[in-house]
């Protein structure tokens, strides 16, 4: 570049800007650096210091530079201030979306419930979304004191009826060993007690999804139809079931049987009061036909099967024996 090419106010511009090349920023620099202000007057003047008039041209230089791009910033800046306002609430709103639930579960832990019911004692609560559940003897629930997140996750052991509320954006979802049971709204009853052989869901009204750990589809069932899991061979069927109203009542205590062997009746005392009983061998094929009351006190259950039966009970041991 030429002293005749040299033009302070372009490179000034273009050093404000970054842009210089190398060799333009040594000759602005130079050009800079002949100017001799310590030669200047500064008695009248209300700077003190060369180094201070440095500053204030500098600044007039900017100021001027900076006054002709004004229309041009004016017309860009709110642009992508706009934007970019927007996309920090855009942001934010996703990351509190997003972390909304582990959140408020580090501010406010959500205590977890567990309640067991006794052998014989039938128990009925209601969940923080309205849920309405009976408990059956010998029975453990483990549920949210309220329900955060897309699903409302229970565990249970033993056996319940569940009315549960609908809510489409919120699945209903219960654990019950091996058996996992997703529910959108409806009525159902679970039994899924250690020691039986099986875990049974059993649908009143509505429909729900079983699945097992066996890596199969889950079965939709609906009304008057029930799964089996059978635990033994890891296997899960649905079937045909149209006494499944008879949960409204069993959830409260009262078995209805209408000729169910004694076999099948005792096993079902057991279940319900957790006690064991053993059957004189003429008596195991015998048919039943009566309601039982298992809320009531064992002996009197005994009592009236066996009135019913012409048998009588006693007990030996941990045992109850019927003889005939």
């Amino acid at each position: 570049m030429d002293n005749n090419g040299f033009n302070p106010e372009e490179l000034a511009h273009k050093w404000l800007k970054g842009s210089l090349t190398p060799e333009e920023e040594l000759r602005f620099e130079q050009w800079y650096a002949d100017f001799n202000d310590e030669e200047l007057l500064l008695a009248d003047s209300k700077y003190t210091s060369a180094e201070e008039i440095r500053t204030i041209i500098l600044d007039q230089i900017t100021a001027q530079i900076e006054e002709q791009q004004v229309p041009k910033i004016k017309k860009i800046y709110p642009l992508w201030r706009n934007i970019a306002a927007a996309a920090a609430i855009v942001l934010a709103i996703g990351l509190a979306a997003f972390y909304r639930v582990p959140l408020l579960n580090m501010i406010d832990p959500v205590k977890q419930v567990q309640l067991s019911t006794n052998p014989g004692q039938y128990r009925q609560i209601y969940l923080a979304d309205g849920t309405h559940v009976w408990l059956s003897p010998s029975t453990t629930i483990s549920y949210p004191e309220k329900f955060r997140g897309e699903l409302r996750n229970v565990s249970i052991e033993g056996g319940a009826y569940f009315e549960v509320v609908h809510d489409t954006n919120h699945p209903f979802v219960i654990q019950s060993g091996a058996v996992k049971t997703v529910v959108l709204g409806t009525s159902f009853d679970i039994q899924a007690y250690p020691r039986a052989a099986a875990i049974e869901v059993t649908v009143v009204s509505g429909k729900v999804g079983v699945s097992a750990n066996t890596g199969k589809q889950p079965e939709m069932v609906t009304a008057n139809q029930r799964t089996v899991y059978q635990k033994a061979t890891t296997t899960l069927f649905k079937e045909s079931y149209p006494n499944a109203a008879k949960f409204l009542n069993q959830r409260k205590g009262i078995f209805d049987f209408k000729g169910a062997s004694l076999q099948e009746v005792t096993r079902e005392l057991e279940t319900q009061y957790g006690i064991q009983i053993s059957l004189a061998p003429e008596l195991a094929g015998k048919a039943f036909y009566g309601r039982l009351q298992t809320s009531a006190p064992l002996n009197r259950t005994l009592d009236k099967l066996c009135a019913v039966m012409e048998t009588h009970w006693e007990k030996q041991g941990g045992t109850y024996l019927l003889h005939p």
